[in-house]
């Protein structure tokens, strides 16, 4: 088996490794922006190249005649890259351009849910020129921005934190308004977060272990958004404040989105399907949908996934999805180390090792995210460096073997959160 796998996150490098442990010894290439060492490590043979970029992706795809393509990040997706490849013969594990709008656009994804769904959303509107904008955030302080298009999860803002005054809020919003044509605002509302992620052919979904993700760059939940600093799932596959009922009324809602999806455009939704929910007194709300794993929550999952990986996905290719799909039950925690003033100021080109050995022998797995590599050192770059994730019967015992390792080995040159997670008592 050939499989091509699209990408160069910590998200590619744990697909990557979920890949080469399959029992059927794929042979695995990859296109990347820029190389992650990680992948490379585990690939027969990689190129570089722009990953909205169509043409390149399918000369290399040509090049290798994978078995199977399978796409870690959404820009590929929205810019139509199933399309292409499926159109050459390649079977693909992603959702066609036409699909992926739902995380393309989040006000077609929010018109979508309203027109569709009829549930499991917060009020919303949209806007096309800043003094209708004002207005509205006059009268309603208590609301969220968000841009319409792609912004690698780090656009949204709340006002009163992100944005203290509605003058900082008209600035940010500006360039967006010029960008798409209008921009999205949202109630805001309270609550616990998490991820639902599930493996779809577009006929049926299958459910992965929730996580827990922080945005927030500081402790505290505090400073600004960020891609994710950190993430945990439970033993159990739910999370303390997700009871079962609540589980199943977010897995219907996006049930529900996958086979709307497919009636809506023609298309079946074949790949990863992910909810972004937040737990509310009216229960689970959807905060939006991604058309691929979450990042750092891939790891979480992916690192707990027993069944074989390449039959999973080349499954879900084929519009037949296997029938079981096995999790281990065990806890994860999984933390990004990133460079020093990450995210606004952060400092690229500072040096630092890892003791790979001394990890792995803790039971610690390593995801690379955005480093070089020169002679066995690794250098930060403005983004997330790389992931680290134990796994452990409970989370806090998987917090700990992390925050008993980063107490004495964590490079200076790179910050985490120490207080990723914060767990309730009962949590297991």
């Amino acid at each position: 088996m050939r499989v091509l796998l699209v990408g160069n996150g910590a998200r590619e490098h744990a697909i990557a490794a979920a890949l080469a442990r399959s029992p059927q010894d794929p042979r695995i290439f990859a296109y990347m922006s820029t190389p992650n060492p990680g992948i490379v490590d585990l690939a027969e043979d990689w190129t570089e190249g722009s990953l909205t970029d169509i043409e390149s992706l399918k000369r290399y795809a040509v090049k290798v005649t994978p078995d199977l393509v399978v796409f870690g990040p959404e820009a590929p997706l929205a810019a139509g890259a199933v399309d292409a490849l499926e159109g050459k013969g390649f079977p693909c594990v992603g959702p066609r351009k036409a699909l992926a709008r739902i995380e393309a656009d989040k006000a077609f994804m929010r018109e979508f849910m309203a027109e569709h769904l009829r549930r499991g959303y917060p009020r919303w509107w949209t806007f096309s020129d800043p003094r209708s904008l004002e207005e509205h955030l006059r009268a309603h302080p208590a609301s969220v921005i968000k841009p319409i298009g792609l912004t690698g999860g780090k656009g949204v803002r709340v006002l009163g934190r992100q944005l203290p005054d509605l003058e900082e809020a008209l600035e940010y919003a500006r360039p967006f308004i010029e960008r798409d044509g209008r921009i999205l605002v949202e109630e805001r509302l309270e609550g616990e977060e998490f991820s639902l992620m599930v493996f779809t052919d577009g006929k049926r979904c299958v459910p992965m272990p929730l996580v827990q993700d922080y945005k927030y760059a500081r402790e505290g939940d505090t400073g600004p958004m960020t891609g994710g600093m950190g993430s945990y799932s439970c033993a159990d596959h739910l999370l303390p404040f997700v009871s079962r009922a609540d589980f199943e009324a977010a897995l219907g809602i996006v049930e529900d989105t996958v086979a709307k999806l497919g009636e809506v455009t023609g298309v079946p939704y074949r790949g990863i399907l992910y909810g972004q929910f937040i737990q509310t007194s009216e229960g689970p709300k959807v905060i939006e949908f991604n058309v691929r794993f979450g990042d750092p929550e891939a790891m979480n999952v992916l690192s707990l996934l027993v069944t074989d990986a390449v039959e999973v996905f080349a499954s879900i290719a084929s519009g037949d999805l296997i029938g079981e799909i096995e999790f281990a039950r065990e806890a994860t925690v999984c933390k990004y180390l990133v460079p020093r003033g990450y995210p606004e100021a952060p400092e690229a080109g500072r040096s630092f090792t890892l003791p790979l050995q001394e990890l792995e022998a803790k039971g610690i797995e390593v995801y690379f995210a955005s480093v070089r590599e020169e002679d066995g050192r690794y250098l930060t770059t403005s983004s997330r460096s790389v992931a680290l994730l134990a796994r452990a019967p409970s989370p806090f015992e998987a917090k700990a073997t992390l925050d008993g390792f980063l107490a004495e080995h964590c490079p200076g040159v790179l910050y985490y959160r120490r207080d990723i997670p914060r767990l309730p008592p009962q949590a297991n």
